[in-house]
């Protein structure tokens, strides 16, 4: 679901915010007081008040000290924005379990076999969503002359023997993908990953990558960036984002893919 992993996303950079407003709140020296900061030209003035007797502006505060007024109103800023960020996170969370309860899919499952067999499900079923989303015709990334011909047991061409290995074990574990399908990354463009999976249940798309020429610098430098896409993206290793690798000297473990598999299933 869209709105959801846009949701998961805000929630990763608010999170993210928070423990970098949180460390810059640890490293700045705690004073008790309120500061007052006056606009007087191109110049600031600090007044402090730390007690009734400090007047209606607070006393006025010498160039020696006015280190320490800047750390007052550093941690005035800081902990107003960990407070709000705090509530902005469990806010997100209150909305994503919204999301998840009134699924209208869900609301469809939760009334029996029985039931569903009077009622009509107004909604795409995991079948046909399932059915929809393989038969959607789209322009992969082309071949070139010089690249050798290896075909999957589905009948696609792919561009290594590894891509073939895994393309098969995801056929014959009857999982939903895409080989190339391309992917429109914000303020970049298109980009073709080696693998798109359908998440059935959750209704959302899973990258997978294989890395295969980890040998050389050009390539690395290339895969790296491509990781930095997914990430900037949303992308999530381990969530909605698989990798694996290859070297000369470490081939394609195929286990490996076992277990990204049986995370997928979860």
């Amino acid at each position: 679901m869209v709105l959801k992993r846009e949701m998961e996303q805000e929630r990763v950079k608010t999170q993210e915010l928070l423990e970098k407003v949180l460390k810059l709140n640890r490293e700045i020296q705690h004073t008790k007081g309120k500061v007052k900061v006056l606009v007087k030209g191109e110049s600031l003035q600090f007044y402090m008040k730390t007690c009734k007797e400090d007047g209606v502006d607070g006393r006025y505060l010498h160039a020696d000290e006015k280190e320490k007024a800047i750390s007052i109103v550093k941690a005035e800023y800081y902990n107003k924005l960990i407070n709000a960020l705090e509530e902005r996170i469990r806010n997100i969370n209150r909305l994503m379990l919204c999301i998840d309860r009134t699924d209208p899919f869900k609301i469809y499952l939760s009334m029996g076999k029985g039931k569903q067999r009077i009622v009509e499900s107004l909604v795409t079923s995991n079948k046909e969503y399932r059915e929809e989303w393989l038969s959607e015709e789209y322009q992969g990334k082309e071949f070139r002359e010089d690249t050798s011909e290896i075909y999957t047991d589905r009948g696609e061409r792919v561009r290594s023997k590894s891509e073939k290995i895994i393309a098969d074990k995801l056929y014959n574990e009857n999982i939903p993908y895409r080989y190339e399908y391309p992917l429109d990354i914000p303020y970049f463009g298109i980009i073709y990953p080696d693998f798109t999976i359908l998440d059935e249940e959750k209704r959302r798309n899973i990258i997978y990558e294989h890395f295969g020429l980890m040998d050389d610098e050009n390539y690395v430098n290339k895969a790296i960036s491509k990781i930095q896409l997914y990430a900037s993206a949303g992308y999530i290793l381990g969530d909605n984002l698989f990798i694996t690798m290859e070297t000369s000297v470490k081939p394609f473990d195929s286990r490996i893919l076992d277990g990204i598999i049986g995370v997928i299933k979860k």
